[in-house]
């Protein structure tokens, strides 16, 4: 396990020093330079919320990206796949939390930076910016496993196809991605899911009193609440897809 975390981080740390100073520099120069040769209405700081969303986006296609760089280098050598005495869903787990790992490692950076650069309409002490910034850290890991192991169905079900139907492949893997999603979302608001699912109530109303202010607006962040049997499930459901996945794809590889 060790060894092949060692071998990622050898083959792609490039990715994370790049993307984080790309996080960086867009947080603090653009605002700069768009509000010295832009006219515009838009406040510097204005400018770099907006960025910092937007680098936050980018970190994520890059994780997205570097996991597929990943996977695609090795199905091109499958006899590292065929001969190796780990398991399959070792050796995609590795690749998984790598790029989960420097994903999340990138967002700390970016995001310390956005919350520094943005220290001057953040009134709050130390403890108060530090737990929005591991709220937004929480929900970007969220978003960050929803999406690799989204990504990880797609790209199995295109070598699929790519074994069956060649060239439509992809075609036909964007169609039924789509009705997938689409079929998924009807399910759910057909299903009586709240009955099952809004179990164990834990309120973060608490959370909102030891969060910064903003300056410039009247904006307060409603947490609501989150359900200990919703979470549970949710992550339970995501580990059984990534070694469901994980299965499929070994035999497509092996086949």
């Amino acid at each position: 396990m060790k060894g092949l975390l060692l071998k990622e981080w050898a083959l792609y740390k490039s990715w994370l020093f790049v993307s984080t100073l790309m996080g960086i520099g867009a947080v603090l120069i653009l605002p700069l330079i768009l509000e010295r040769y832009l006219l515009t209405s838009v406040s510097i700081y204005e400018m770099r919320i907006i960025l910092l969303f937007f680098m936050l986006g980018i970190s994520m296609i890059n994780c997205v990206t570097q996991f597929r760089t990943s996977l695609h280098a090795d199905y091109l050598k499958k006899d590292m796949w065929l001969h190796n005495s780990h398991k399959m869903y070792t050796l995609i787990g590795v690749k998984f939390l790598f790029s989960i790992v420097i994903y999340l490692v990138g967002n700390v950076i970016i995001t310390t930076a956005g919350i520094y650069f943005l220290s001057e309409i953040l009134v709050g002490s130390l403890l108060q910016l530090f737990v929005l910034q591991l709220l937004f850290l929480i929900f970007l890991l969220f978003a960050g496993v929803l999406v690799n192991i989204g990504w990880l169905f797609v790209w199995t079900l295109y070598l699929e196809g790519k074994y069956w139907i060649g060239k439509f492949s992809l075609i036909t893997t964007v169609a039924i991605s789509f009705l997938l999603v689409s079929l998924l979302s009807k399910l759910l608001s057909f299903l009586p899911l709240e009955k099952v699912l809004y179990q164990g109530e834990i309120s973060l109303n608490f959370i909102e009193e030891h969060l910064p202010t903003f300056t410039t607006s009247d904006f307060n962040l409603d947490l609501g609440s989150v359900y200990i049997i919703e979470e549970l499930l949710s992550w339970i459901i995501f580990v059984l897809l990534f070694w469901g996945i994980c299965k499929w794809l070994e035999r497509v590889v092996t086949r």
